[in-house]
C-alpha cells in the first residue's frame, strides 16, 4: 500500500498534458546553458513539477534519449526541495555524447535549476 502512494506522489510532480507544457514555455522566464535549456513559471502548489523535452532530431537514439531524461530527473528528484511551487521545462538544446559528458549534463541541470532557485526567493512573490 505504501508503494502505491508513492508512486502517485512521483506521478504528480510530472508534466504530462500539452497545455501545462505550453503554460510554462508561454512564460517566457528561460535559464540557458550549453546542452539545456530551463523554462519556469511559479505554480500554486506545495510542490515542483518537471517536462522534459528531448526531441529526435536532436538526440536520434532513444537509448540516449532515456539516458538524458534519467539524469536529469535525478538532478530534479535532488533540488525538488528548493524550487517548491515552480513548473520546470527541461528542454535540450544539442546534442550529448552521453559516454563523455554525463557529468557536464548534470552540472548544467543542477546549475539551471538553481538558477531557477534563486529566480523564486526574488520574483515569484511579486508575480502571485
Amino acid at each position: 500500500m505504501f508503494l502505491a502512494i508513492k508512486i502517485v506522489l512521483v506521478q504528480s510532480e510530472r508534466l504530462r498534458q500539452a497545455r501545462d507544457f505550453h503554460g510554462v514555455l508561454q512564460n517566457r522566464v528561460a535559464f540557458s546553458g550549453s546542452f539545456l535549456r530551463l523554462h519556469v513559471k511559479p505554480n500554486h502548489y506545495d510542490f515542483a513539477r518537471l517536462g522534459l523535452i528531448v526531441a529526435k532530431r536532436i538526440e536520434h537514439k532513444a537509448v540516449r534519449r532515456n539516458r538524458i531524461k534519467r539524469i536529469v530527473r535525478e538532478v530534479f528528484r535532488l533540488n525538488r526541495q528548493k524550487i517548491v511551487g515552480l513548473d520546470c521545462v527541461m528542454q535540450l538544446r544539442n546534442s550529448v555524447d552521453i559516454s563523455k559528458d554525463c557529468l557536464c549534463l548534470h552540472q548544467e541541470a543542477l546549475m539551471l535549476l538553481t538558477r531557477a532557485e534563486r529566480y523564486l526567493k526574488k520574483y515569484a512573490p511579486i508575480t502571485d
